[in-house]
């Protein structure tokens, strides 16, 4: 049995050899879905993939997925090499995977910025229990 209800995976990528496709939306969208299906996920929206224009530093893609599971973000920097990554959801899942993935869409990075997070080691596995404690929780409207 599972000791916990999901994990969180934050990354800042660096150094990256290949920059071609992170400004590529079919790229982008193609590599968004192969991820998630990695890892074990299940797409209920998008990808969705947007740009951010201005100076270089802030110009890039931003691509984001709706997962069953939660949701998986990436926003790429092509002028500085950089990617950061927000993977949040309510299934474990193996970092490995993430990281492979991100090896096949840019090649070489350094990971300048990791966090993991395992979430939900309290969260009652029962949805009963799960809805009942949410409920004696929130405040009534």
């Amino acid at each position: 049995m599972l000791d916990h209800y999901g994990d969180e995976l934050t990354l800042r990528l660096s150094g990256i050899t290949e920059i071609r496709l992170l400004d590529d939306d079919a790229a982008l969208t193609g590599f968004m879905r192969d991820l998630v299906e990695r890892i074990g996920m299940t797409v209920i929206a998008g990808p969705l993939v947007g740009t951010e224009t201005g100076t270089p530093e802030k110009a890039g893609k931003s691509a984001v997925v709706i997962l069953a599971e939660s949701h998986a973000a990436i926003h790429t920097y092509p002028h500085l090499r950089e990617i950061f990554v927000n993977i949040f959801s309510c299934k474990p899942f193996l970092e490995a995977d993430v990281l492979d993935e991100f090896h096949r869409l840019v090649g070489d990075y350094e990971i300048s910025e990791r966090t993991f997070t395992r979430r939900g080691e309290e969260w009652p596995r029962d949805l009963t229990a799960a809805r009942d404690l949410w409920s004696a929780q929130r405040i009534p409207l």
